[in-house]
């Protein structure tokens, strides 16, 4: 039977309305990850909610050494003795994938790469992460902001804000007062003594895993995910840059307790790795 020349344009259309994004069959419901996702965004969007976090710290002598463009400007005045030398910095609190671009097969390294950024006109990237508005915060939040988070100082903190937060309905002073509160709760524990008593040392990989499980009181090390960066004229990537932990969407406020843990990537670095000082 031969259709009207409206229906194919109808059926057409349908088609086309059922395709997605990236170009995988639409998941059902009942077996989306997205569907598992459990964490509620502050939006109150179903859409938005994600199913972990990675917390993201800074390793702010080996980023000097290795990734001075990460670590920020002040590389050039920071001695072994500042605070900054001697404890973990903030780099971020990063959503995991939503549930509505999980449900689109959005490729996690697809969003790892544009974050909230997708959802601007043409997944516009901004040039600069100083291109993005300033951040409103009170100032003793500022202030304690800006001393966690060195690189700040070249919008870091904006960049965090606008990429990995706003689209979630976060607001930047309790979004950042979280993540503080979790640098503390980090910086207190032995794990960051055991780093300090360290610095300047090469140590194996296994050793420092081995010290984070034991600190935290967990079964084993696969929530920490060590980056690490290479020295120039170097061929291994063995200075310690950052620390990823990863944070179950529902137990952030039970951090640092062991069931607020899950199993994150794998780490990028040597065998052997450098502890700067």
């Amino acid at each position: 039977m031969r259709l009207p020349p409206l229906l194919h344009v109808l059926l057409f259309a349908a088609l086309l309305s059922a395709l997605p994004l990236f170009g995988a069959a639409p998941a059902r419901a009942d077996d989306s990850a997205a569907a598992h996702a459990f964490n509620p965004a502050p939006n109150g969007k179903p859409g938005m909610r994600f199913g972990h976090y990675t917390f993201a710290l800074l390793w702010e002598p080996g980023a000097c050494l290795a990734h001075d463009q990460l670590a920020g400007p002040d590389c050039a005045t920071r001695t072994p003795a500042d605070l900054r030398s001697r404890q973990w910095s903030l780099h971020g609190l990063w959503a995991s994938t939503p549930a509505e671009l999980q449900a689109r097969h959005m490729p996690d390294p697809t969003w790892w790469r544009y974050g909230c950024y997708w959802y601007r006109p043409d997944h516009a990237i901004p040039q600069g992460s100083c291109s993005n508005a300033a951040l409103d915060l009170p100032p003793p939040l500022h202030a304690r902001l800006w001393t966690a988070m060195p690189a700040a100082a070249a919008c870091l903190d904006r960049h965090e804000y606008f990429k990995h937060a706003a689209c979630l309905g976060f607001q930047p002073a309790p979004f950042f007062s979280q993540a503080l509160e979790l640098l503390d709760a980090v910086n207190a524990n032995p794990f960051t003594a055991w780093m300090r008593a360290h610095r300047g040392q090469t140590v194996s990989r296994a050793a420092l895993l081995e010290a984070f499980r034991r600190s935290f009181k967990l079964d084993a090390s696969a929530a920490l995910e060590l980056r690490c960066g290479r020295r120039e004229g170097a061929r291994r990537e063995d200075v310690l840059v950052q620390a990823w932990m990863t944070i179950r969407g529902d137990r952030l406020k039970q951090f640092p307790a062991p069931q607020s843990f899950m199993p994150g990537r794998r780490s990028n670095c040597a065998a052997r790795i450098f502890i700067a000082r």
